[in-house]
């Protein structure tokens, strides 16, 4: 029973966090530049955009910390953040469908890249600390 909350809560906890912190922080980094948005919300300038991208690594590296607090430090942990990527990668998906035409393609890459990257190295140093 532990074991399936713990799963619970880390496929939960990412997509949580990255709704409640990334969302915000990202719709008041573009509103500080309200001339380069388009119509949709998002932007084709290249410095923003990897604004946008530096703002959703930050968060989902935080996301993956979560992951690996939630999770604890045995092998239990890897399934945990196995299950938690994929659960990212989902939702990732349906989102950057229907916002496909208000960033440039390499954003909706870009995006996908960090998923794979930074949410496991979150987990990776929380788990190098605890070893440590």
């Amino acid at each position: 029973m532990k074991r399936t909350l713990q799963l619970i809560a880390c496929v939960i906890s990412a997509p949580l966090i990255y709704g409640l912190l990334c969302l915000p922080l990202l719709g008041m980094f573009l509103n500080l530049f309200p001339a380069q948005l388009n119509e949709w919300g998002g932007t084709f300038d290249v410095p923003l955009v990897l604004g946008v991208e530096a703002i959703q690594a930050l968060i989902i590296f935080l996301g993956g910390v979560t992951v690996a607090l939630i999770a604890g430090g045995d092998s239990w942990a890897r399934v945990c953040l196995i299950a938690t990527t994929v659960d990212m990668l989902l939702i990732g998906v349906s989102v950057q469908r229907q916002y496909w035409e208000s960033m440039p393609v390499w954003h909706h890459w870009v995006f996908f890249a960090l998923i794979v990257t930074c949410l496991p190295a979150g987990w990776l140093m929380v788990n190098r600390m605890r070893s440590a």
